[in-house]
């Protein structure tokens, strides 16, 4: 960055860069109208994410924070803290990387570099969360199937709650060295570093899950030949399909982490790989906006496979609606 040159406020005069970490890379020389009709369109679809993805989430926040029976649940927690994750998101990345978008298309070093750090910042405060919140509810769920009965013992509401209360503050010292090294090349191979392990790790607990739960299903249906059996095969099918549907609606969850951080993660190889470029910086704009999309989608996949979550959501949406339509009976009084 040192070095470079770039246009404030659309005039012909270019200032030399020195934004932090910020990368840019003779944009207004090298970048092609493609690439630049392309951050335009991601500047649309960002404006377009924000307010669902801070509706849903705020949503989700409200609803589980303030129902008993769902924050006294371990898994209920980490997908609270998940939605606080992405809820960041919506509040400071989406709308800021608009307005990081826009600098380094005017080449605006106003736009660009102090709303890029803050920016770059919270993304990395939310994703990395996000990815170790993801990484617990496998490891929640390998526990669900692998120690069976003993899982609300080994597993506790106040474990988890140590465990989230610790996850903010570690990695928020993880961004800070980011300016406190002043080396953006060891930052970013630490951190794909731990994408591409956390990536693994999910993918071999999940391997790990299934043949445990095909394991279940064969003792489940081996049983079912004795009668004498039947009363306890019923009980334990019932608490098998509890588990199932759980263990589905973090699978999914856990499928759309990989299909909007794998992308992510290989730009940022090729970065340290070829260095950056216009192409690899747009490249990176596009799929961090994928990485923002996964904000949004996420609470939408709560309301539709967990049903406590939609009846505690629609039970404090008609009570905003009462509410609301009571406040405006008493004005017209």
């Amino acid at each position: 960055m040192p070095g470079e040159n770039m246009k404030e406020n659309s005039s012909a005069q270019s200032l030399p860069i020195d934004c932090f970490f910020l990368d840019y890379t003779g944009h207004s020389e090298h970048a092609t109208k493609f690439q630049d009709a392309l951050k335009i369109l991601l500047c649309v679809v960002n404006s377009t994410l924000v307010l669902p993805t801070i509706l849903l989430n705020g949503l989700v926040v409200v609803t589980i924070s303030r129902t008993p029976s769902l924050y006294s649940t371990p898994s209920n927690l980490l997908l609270l803290c998940l939605a606080c994750a992405d809820f960041m998101n919506g509040v400071i990345s989406e709308p800021l990387v608009v307005v990081h978008l826009v600098g380094e298309i005017t080449r605006d070093l106003n736009l660009f570099c102090i709303p890029g750090v803050v920016m770059e910042s919270c993304a990395w405060l939310a994703s990395a969360t996000s990815g170790i919140t993801v990484l617990a509810l496998s490891v929640d769920r390998f526990l669900a199937v692998y120690v069976h009965l003993r899982y609300n013992e080994i597993v506790t509401v106040r474990k988890t709650t140590i465990f989230i209360a610790a996850t903010w503050p570690l990695v928020t010292v993880n961004i800070f060295a980011r300016f406190i090294g002043g080396n953006n090349r060891l930052f970013l191979t630490a951190n794909v570093n731990v994408i591409l392990v956390s990536l693994v790790a999910i993918m071999l607990i999940y391997y790990k899950i299934f043949k445990i739960v095909i394991y279940h299903n064969g003792q489940i249906q081996a049983q079912v030949v004795s009668a004498s059996q039947s009363v306890s095969v019923s009980t334990k099918t019932i608490h098998e399909l509890k588990a199932k549907k759980s263990l589905m609606t973090v699978v999914y969850i856990v499928g759309l982490f990989w299909l909007c951080y794998l992308p992510f993660a290989s730009v940022l190889v090729s970065q340290l790989i070829a260095g950056p470029t216009p192409s690899l910086r747009t490249a990176y704009a596009v799929t961090a906006t994928v990485v923002f999309a996964n904000s949004v989608v996420n609470p939408s996949l709560y309301c539709w496979r967990i049903g406590e979550i939609r009846a505690a959501l629609r039970k404090y949406v008609r009570k905003g609606r009462v509410e609301h339509e009571g406040g405006k009976r008493l004005q017209r009084r």
